[in-house]
């Protein structure tokens, strides 16, 4: 049996550092990098919109606050719409390709198979 990859969410946050912030600078109080791993994890989770978002996030405040930049606590549902609005497309999908690499090669590293086996369990995928 392969070895987990164990993955910071600080790891994770360095992926995005590099994209332009589409908010104004303006009264800008949370870290855009935090902004994107949070919207991420939530969709990873389920949530399906900014609302969904912010109220996944809501729930996870203790460990979120924990885990990633976030001085002015939890973002809500207008921080994840404005960001999600206009941020450029093909650079976050440039970041977020490199960020999955990053997982992909550190997986082949440790379980030494050239394509990483990936379970899906299909009744948790159709939420049954």
């Amino acid at each position: 049996m392969a070895k987990a990859v164990s993955v910071g969410l600080e790891e994770v946050t360095g992926f995005f550092a590099q994209l332009e912030d589409p908010r104004s600078s303006i009264n800008r109080q949370h870290p855009l990098e935090s902004v994107l791993v949070i919207a991420i994890l939530a969709i990873l989770a389920g949530a399906s919109g900014p609302t969904s978002i912010a109220k996944w996030a809501a729930l996870k405040a203790e460990f979120l606050i924990r885990c990633l930049n976030l001085p002015a606590g939890v973002p809500g549902k207008d921080v994840f719409r404005r960001v999600l609005a206009g941020l450029k497309p093909e650079a976050f999908q440039a970041s977020f390709a490199g960020w999955l690499m990053s997982l992909k090669e550190a997986a082949q590293a440790t379980s030494g198979v050239d394509k990483p086996i990936l379970p899906i369990d299909g009744k948790t995928v159709r939420r049954s």
